[in-house]
This record gives C-alpha cells, sequence and structure tokens, in this order.
C-alpha cells in the first residue's frame, strides 16, 4: 500500500476511507482496518490514531476542504453567473470522483461524529451549500436561471450531483473531465428556462 511517500498515519485513513465507504463506519472496526492494512495487532494503529471516529472526522473534514478549495478557485473567477455555476458544478464533481472513498464518507458517514463535531460538520456543509445557493441566486438575478425557490433548485443540484459517488466508476468509457461537463450540463438544463 506504502509508495515510500505516504506516512502510516495517511495509509490509515487511507484504509478507513475504502472501508467506511464500501461497509459503513459502524459495520467497521479498528480490527477490520488493521487486516485491511495487513498489520498483526491493532495496537499499532494507536500509534497514530486516537480512534475510529477521529478517523471519520479527519476524512469528513479533509473532504469538506477539497470541496471548499475546489469552489474557492470558481468563485474568485469572474465569469459570468451561469458559467460560474457551471464551473462550480464541474469542480464539485471533480472532487467526487479524484476522491471516491473519502466523497462517500462526507456524505453518509459523518452523521456518526459525536454531537460536537457532527455541529461543526454541520455547519460547515451549510456554508458551502450556501455558496452554492448564492451562485443560483445570481444566475436567477440576471435573467438567465428559473429557479422560483433558489433553496430548493440548490438542494435539487447539489443531490444530482452528488448522486455520482453511486455510479461513477474510474475506468468507464468517459474521462472525468467528460463526466464532470456532462453532469454539470445535465443539471444546468434543469434551472434554464
Amino acid at each position: 500500500m506504502s509508495n515510500g511517500t505516504t506516512s502510516r498515519r495517511d495509509q490509515i485513513r487511507i484504509a478507513a476511507e475504502e472501508l467506511f465507504r464500501t461497509r459503513g463506519y459502524l459495520a467497521t472496526s479498528m480490527r477490520d482496518i488493521a487486516d485491511k492494512m495487513k498489520l498483526s495487532g491493532g495496537g499499532s494503529l494507536y500509534a497514530h490514531i486516537a480512534g475510529k471516529e477521529e478517523l471519520l472526522w479527519e476524512i469528513a473534514s479533509d473532504a469538506i476542504e477539497a470541496f471548499f478549495a475546489a469552489q474557492m478557485a470558481v468563485l474568485a473567477s469572474d465569469l459570468p453567473p451561469v458559467e460560474k455555476l457551471r464551473q462550480a458544478m464541474i469542480a464539485h464533481v471533480t472532487v467526487i470522483m479524484s476522491r471516491l472513498d473519502a466523497a462517500a464518507v462526507y456524505f453518509d458517514e459523518w452523521r456518526h461524529l459525536g454531537d460536537a463535531r457532527r455541529e461543526e460538520f454541520a455547519a460547515r456543509r451549510d456554508e458551502y451549500e450556501k455558496r452554492f445557493e448564492l451562485l443560483i441566486h445570481a444566475g436567477v438575478a440576471c435573467g438567465a436561471l428559473n429557479a422560483p425557490d433558489e433553496r430548493f433548485a440548490t438542494l435539487y443540484a447539489l443531490g444530482a450531483l452528488n448522486a455520482i459517488r453511486r455510479w461513477y466508476r474510474p475506468d468507464g468509457r468517459l474521462s472525468p473531465d467528460q463526466v464532470a461537463a456532462l453532469t454539470a450540463d445535465a443539471v444546468l438544463r434543469g434551472l434554464i428556462g
């Protein structure tokens, strides 16, 4: 699993991402992670990580920061509102495709965080969604989009984009760039009116 540059902690996180995605957080034990890494005992994991929830928090936090970084690059551009929204959608889908395991944890498993971390994560996620809503609002304000309920349109768009984690395969017939553009265009067509 190691390529010589990946730290043990990163290896643990990668193994946990895959197991949390395929089995779910609740059904994955620290022993499962140790077994995935072909370690003889779970004890050596604890030298690098305090526990399973810490892994979940780290994975979810890293994923949300990747989404924010991709979104911020688009928001800083001088593109017209609809093209900015399209590029934000492409960036969002690209993050999902490039980090399928972490994205699945971000979308599905974060609810298992402890109360304080779950609230912090939900607030950060809401902030991210609000930025999409502002992009939709800008498109409506300039007359390019038809979204009578901008919050609904935001949830519709993100829900459609997020579904890619369930069906995207890196070895599919389309390149990641093609998948991202086709997905964003399909969702955007639902908002143009």
